[in-house]
């Protein structure tokens, strides 16, 4: 992925964690904004409602 701004990361917390960090000590992700959620299973519905709202 090239000039990536922003990445959402789903799971379990542990993983988000680590998976993070290791984005962050990477270069091309370095400057990247990380943000993340829960990994309690969704509906379609709300799934689609979540990342809506994401990006609006």
């Amino acid at each position: 992925m090239q000039n990536v701004e922003e990445i959402h990361v789903t799971g379990t917390g542990t993983a988000q964690e680590q998976f993070i960090r290791f984005l962050s000590e990477t270069p091309q992700f370095k400057n990247t904004v990380s943000k993340e959620s829960t990994s309690n299973k969704m509906s379609d519905e709300k799934l689609i409602e979540f990342f809506a709202d994401k990006f609006n």
